[in-house]
Parts: structure tokens; sequence; C-alpha cells
């Protein structure tokens, strides 16, 4: 009699348990499938592909910088910022950890959480398999401990592709393990199994990331794919004499075993039903067995009955009991997938009117930029028309003030003064000409440069000291070095030095000395560029290099054009402009190039030879 209501007790827990098998398996096959939806969807929208096509690939260098270096760059592109926001807002309305865009480096262009201090934007994720799969198969999943927040997460990629269907990068979907685990309610204890055994996602702490190899079928436990921990195996052993081979004990506790894959996935979802209160019953049942034997054989066969009406009414009450808690726990799922259902909808629709507005808006961005496009082109055909008109009566008003000067008699001071500032005055009005034009040609998206050739940049710094005035020459020291040859636009170059001298003579006292220093470091040649004036405000430091930005509370003439054009040159030439150091004391700016090596010693040397004197400060 115990043996029967053991047994029955036995196919109560097992339906209970197969029944939560099945029903967790569904809950856990949409939230699967609803994840691969959003990824395609997200790696569909138009922005998306903008961006990706953007940002294809990594140039070179960007992999010496550090994450925050490559944040700052792409965080600076208001594109940028518009996709990470909507990826913010559908994250946060469909519970994800996070939802970002890699492009065909593995850089992390843009992130929901790009504005947040832990942000993942500039994160290089190479060899991630989920990456590799989406580029190569358009859809990569795996689950894996995140590297900055060490969560255990799935992850879930789906591959951007441009209108020729080439691929520019991929868009994933990160759901956190303990957000997922949310959905694994019921009795008994829920697993989420990988093919090396180890428990991804349970409804028990005590089982996370733990291995349970052993309850996988023999033959089917993959060895470890060295991009994630095995997990800590936990003691797993089949009940010794069960007449049911799905009995086990784990870390010493019976259990009953139920489980079913999970589809498009390479997990297995467990139920363990706990079979500890069977060890009770059993004693309960031997007890009683005893006390009826000592009551004698006569009294057996009246207690039988009775034992009989007791155990069947202990099993229709258990039954009872666990039917309670099935239909409870059905409700709760059901609940809570309609719910979902519901949100899912309500956010599809919200999308497809966001996607439908976005049409529209692409319609009427494609409209304008036709219109800009046309006023850019007209504007650089009048630019390049006004420049070249200008040109030749400042060249003759140039000359008229050197013949002037030099027919004025000792002693007409006030007049050379007056002469003097006409000269300086041309020379500023061709200043800004050189860098109208070399702005012109910086933007146009042509090949940037029309000479590229090699030369010593004690050249450019010779160039620079011989077209300043006489009051200039008198206040700027040029420290030269040995020689430092570069590949580049001499002309463009030769721009952006006088551009820093000026700037340096502008915001400088009179009577206050300027220094060109050129030096040489391992791989790069610098040019600084240092004055004694009151130093640039922390307020403007951001701003500086920006397209006709002029530094507040600074009473001083210009276009706010040369520190932007210096600094695009710089960087088309392959090198950069930053401002080294500033305080009330002064204000130095560094220009750095790339030294070129493919020059032979004896090549230097002849050019060294050729070169004009050294200049002295």
């Amino acid at each position: 009699m115990s043996q029967r209501i053991v047994a029955e007790h036995l196919d109560s827990l097992a339906s209970s348990a197969q029944y939560e098998t099945i029903t967790t398996a569904r809950i856990m096959d949409r939230l699967f499938t609803e994840m691969v939806s959003v990824a395609h969807m997200v790696a569909g929208q138009a922005e998306v592909i903008q961006l990706a096509v953007r940002y294809r690939t990594d140039p070179p260098g960007v992999v010496a910088l550090t994450r925050q270096q490559r944040a700052v760059q792409f965080t600076q592109d208001p594109l940028v910022r518009k996709v990470g926001d909507f990826m913010n807002a559908l994250a946060s309305d469909l519970g994800y950890a996070r939802i970002y865009m890699n492009n065909m480096s593995d850089d992390t262009v843009t992130a929901s959480n790009w504005a947040a201090s832990d942000s993942i934007v500039g994160m290089i994720y190479s060899g991630r398999s989920y990456l590799i799969d989406a580029l190569r198969d358009g859809t990569g999943s795996s689950f894996g401990i995140a590297r900055l927040n060490k969560t255990p997460s799935y992850f879930v990629a789906s591959r951007i592709v441009d209108s020729n269907d080439a691929p520019q990068g991929s868009v994933t979907v990160k759901f956190d393990a303990p957000n997922v685990a949310s959905y694994l309610t019921g009795r008994h204890i829920a697993l989420i199994v990988n093919r090396q055994g180890r428990v991804i996602t349970t409804s028990s702490d005590r089982f996370m990331l733990r291995n349970v190899a052993a309850l996988l079928s023999p033959g089917t436990v993959l060895p470890p794919d060295n991009e994630e921990e095995p997990g800590e195996p936990m003691d797993v052993r089949a009940i010794a004499g069960s007449a049911h081979a799905d009995q086990w004990l784990i870390d010493g506790r019976p259990y009953l075993l139920r489980h079913q894959p999970l589809a498009g996935t390479p997990y297995q979802l467990f139920t363990l039903a706990s079979l500890e209160q069977l060890v009770p019953m059993r004693r309960q049942h031997f007890w009683t067995a005893g006390l009826m034997a000592a009551f004698g054989l006569a009294l057996i066969l009246l207690f039988d009955r009775v034992a009989a009406q007791l155990a069947e009414r202990r099993r229709r009450a258990e039954q009872d009991r666990e039917m309670a808690l099935s239909q409870a726990a059905e409700r709760e799922l059901t609940i809570k997938v309609r719910e979902r259902t519901a949100e899912l909808a309500e956010s599809n629709n919200s999308l497809k009117a966001e996607i439908d507005r976005r049409h529209l808006l692409e319609a009427k961005l494609r409209q304008s930029l036709d219109s800009v496009n046309d006023a850019l082109a007209q504007q650089q055909d009048f630019v390049a028309m006004v420049s070249h008109e200008f040109r030749g009566p400042l060249a003759v008003i140039a000359a008229a003030a050197d013949n002037l000067m030099a027919s004025v008699a000792e002693g007409s001071d006030k007049l050379k003064l007056r002469i003097d500032k006409i000269g300086r005055t041309v020379k500023r009005m061709s200043m800004l000409i050189e860098n109208v034009l070399a702005g012109d040609r910086l933007n146009t998206g042509l090949v940037p440069f029309v000479k590229v050739e090699l030369f010593d940049l004690n050249e450019i710094l010779h160039t620079a000291k011989a077209g300043l005035d006489d009051i200039a020459a008198r206040r700027v020291s040029f420290i030269h070095d040995d020689a430092a040859m570069v590949k580049g636009d001499r002309v463009l170059l030769e721009i952006a030095v006088q551009n820093l001298i000026q700037n340096a003579l502008k915001y400088s006292a009179l009577t206050k000395p300027v220094t060109v220093r050129l030096s040489t470091g391992q791989e790069s040649a610098f040019v600084h560029v240092t004055d004694l004036g009151t130093g640039v405000a922390l307020g403007d430091r951001d701003f500086i290099f920006m397209k006709y930005y002029r530094a507040s509370g600074k009473n001083v003439n210009g276009s706010g054009l040369g520190l932007y054009i210096s600094r695009e040159i710089a960087q088309q030439n392959g090198g950069e402009l930053k401002l080294g150091a500033s305080d009330a004391t002064g204000s130095t700016f560094c220009l750095s190039l790339p030294l070129e090596r493919s020059a032979r010693p004896s090549q230097e040397h002849e050019l060294r030879n050729s070169q004009p004197a050294r200049l002295e400060p």
C-alpha cells in the first residue's frame, strides 16, 4: 500500500512537472522569437542603415584610442545620439537591458545607454560569436557574461545591409538572465541549460551558472567554446535502485526530471520536482505498518479499509492541492502572456506609426538636401569668383604700399605708420582669402590633396618667417630641429602654420614674444606655437576649433576660420592640431604630423644640405 501511495504521488509530481515544462517552454520560445524580431526590425530602420554606412569600418589608428576617446568621437555626431535615443526608448518599453549597433570593425557606434556614465559606445567586441554569425548568416545569438557589468545575459544580433544587400554592421538585443528568470514561474525549479551543461537561467539561485552536464543525453555535451566558463560542476547522480530513469540526486537532494528543447536555440529547459517529501512519507508508512502488525492479524482487516480510505482521501486532497497550484500557475502565466502580447501589439503600432512618420521626414529631408546642395554649389562658385576678383586689387595695393614706403623721406614716421598699417591690412585680407579658399577646398568632399610631396618642415618655418612684416618678425622666434621629413600638401600646411602664428600674435600683447618650435619624436614631427597672452577660457576650449567660432570677451579682428581650417588641414595630412596647454600666462598649440620613414638617410642628408641656412630666433 505504501508503495502504491508513493507511486501515485510520483505520478502526480510527474504530471505537474511535465505541464510546467511545456508551458514554460512556450513562454521562452516567445521571448527568444521576440528578441530576434526586434533585432531585425531595428536593423531595417532607415536611420540605422544610414549610420551603419557612415561608420562601416574604423579608420586607421582608432584601435589605439581608449574606449572613452572613441565614444567622444562617435557621440559628437547628432545621428549617433538620435539612433541611441530611439534604441533607449525601445529597450525601456520592452524591458531589455540594452540595444546597440556595431560596425564591420566590431566597434560599438551607438547604444541605448550612449549618454550614461557606463556607456558601451566605443567598446570593440572582437571575436564575439553572435556578431560573426550575424554578419555571415544574417542572425546570431549567444549567452555570455557582459564585459562591463558582469551580468549573465542573452545576446541576439541581426545584420544591417544597405540597398545593395551589402553588410554594413549589426544590431544586438541584450536581455539579462535575471530578467528572463522572472518568466520561469511555477511550483518546481526551472533551468535553462546550454550545450556545455551550464545553467544560464534559473528560478533558483542555487543552480545559476553551475554545470549539470550529467543530465544531458549521452553524446550531446559539447566542449567549452572559449567564450564563457563551463561553470562549477554539481554532484549529479542517478538515484540507485529507482524504477524511474528520471530520478536524480543533485548535490545530495532528490529530484524528478522533465526536459524539453527550446525552439530555435541551442538550449534545453529542465524542470526539477523535489522528491524530499517522499522520505518522511516512507518513514511514516513504515511505522504505521509496524503498529498495525503489533495489534495482530485480527485488526489488519479492519484497519486495512480505514487506511485505504485515509490514503484515498490524502491522495485526492494532494491531487486537488496540486491541481489548484497548477491552475493558479497556469492563470498567472496566461495573464503574463496576455499582458506581454498587448504590450508587443502596442509597441508594434507605435513603431509602425513612427516608421511612417520617418518615411515622410526622409522625403522632406531629401528635398531639403537637394536645395542645400544647389545652394552650396552656387556658394562655392561665388567664393571662387569673389576671391579671384579680390586678389588682383590686393596685389596692386600691396605693391603700391611697398613703392610708397621706399619713396618716403626719412623722418616721416606718421606716414610710414599709415603705410605699414595698409600693408598689414592687405596681408590680413590675403590671409582671409587663403583661409576661405582652403576651407572651400577642404569641404568639397573630393580628393583632399592636389599635390602631395615629400619635404622638410623646416622649409615651412622658413617660409612663415619670410612672410612676416617687420613688427611681427621682431616678436616671433623660430627654433628649428634636424630634418623633419613629412609627406603632404605643402601649400595647405603653410596656411596652417601661418594661421597658428597669426592667432598667437593677435591674442597676445604687442610687446609679448611668440615662439615657434619644431621638434621630432619617434613617429611624429611637432610644431609648437606658444604665446604669452591671457590664455583660452575653460568655457571656450571645447569650441575654439569649430567653424566661425570666436572666443568670448576678445576684442580681436578675425573670421573664426583660422583654427578650424588649420585642424582640418592637419587631419587630412594624417596629423592632428590640439591645444597643448593654456592658462593665464599664455597658450601653446601643437601641430603634429607623421614622419615619413620611406626617405633614405642619404636623401635626407641631401635635402638638409640643399636647404637655406637656419634662421636663428
